[in-house]
């Protein structure tokens, strides 16, 4: 499946279009996504109706994040964010020992603990996104920003990494043990979501200008992320993604 993913990025440089290359990988990612998400929940079924509820809910959380912008994207995450919660749920429902955990809820100190992971990994990436920056711009904090902060915080965190997750676990029939499983797992979850981030730098870098930031992506901010999903819960490594692009838009603004 990876291979076939890698065989249309390249695929994508040769497009002729007006709309952008990393927009149309943008658009695959979500075609991808919602492909998976509907084989999972084929062979899975549904989840049980609270974790329905919940997914209803964190669908409606990022669709509040496109509510001022743009109806299709505000339709199309919503809907992308729903089918993935539905299809992780019912997969680690389906196969608990390799399961990630969406809050890691033992006791009121985890939920706490989960909260204060995620809070401090999200300022440390954050602070570390602007050192890479060279247009910051003054410092601004508005309402809006942390609104727009919950699509790439729940959206991608569930559907570009979670969701990979899952589909790897369904996979391997629940029994992540060899070496090359592991890997794999890491892989799915780390580098699908880095790759549609970086035509723009192959395209104005070459093979080289856009390598150094894949990697640096992957290891800098992916594979961070991915390691709180696994190692804490799904919901430290939200909140960290959150408030790593609240700090950014602080700086330098919403995107266009």
């Amino acid at each position: 499946m990876f291979f076939m993913f890698f065989l249309l990025f390249l695929a994508n440089f040769l497009i002729n279009s007006n709309n952008p290359p990393t927009g149309r990988m943008w658009l695959l990612m979500e075609v991808w996504t919602i492909l998976i998400s509907l084989l999972l929940l084929i062979k899975h079924k549904l989840p049980p109706m609270r974790q329905i509820l919940l997914s209803i809910l964190l669908a409606a959380a990022v669709a509040a994040a496109y509510i001022n912008y743009s109806l299709f994207t505000l339709a199309s995450t919503s809907i992308i964010t729903l089918l993935s919660s539905l299809a992780i749920f019912s997969t680690f429902n389906k196969y608990r020992e390799g399961s990630l955990v969406f809050l890691n809820k033992k006791s009121k100190i985890s939920v706490a603990v989960s909260l204060l992971i995620g809070v401090a990994a999200g300022i440390l990436l954050g602070i570390l996104n602007l050192m890479f920056m060279s247009d910051l711009g003054e410092f601004t904090v508005k309402l809006t920003y942390f609104q727009v902060a919950l699509s790439p915080a729940i959206y991608e965190e569930i559907a570009m990494r979670a969701l990979f997750n899952a589909l790897c676990l369904s996979s391997l029939n629940g029994r992540i043990e060899t070496r090359a499983q592991h890997f794999t797992v890491w892989f799915m979850m780390i580098i699908p979501h880095v790759l549609i981030h970086t035509p723009d730098y192959f395209i104005h870098g070459g093979i080289i200008g856009g390598l150094i930031p894949t990697i640096m992506l992957a290891v800098l901010f992916g594979l961070p992320f991915a390691a709180l999903q696994k190692k804490r819960d799904i919901t430290s490594a939200m909140l960290g993604h959150g408030i790593v692009d609240v700090i950014r838009f602080c700086f330098i603004g919403l995107p266009g």
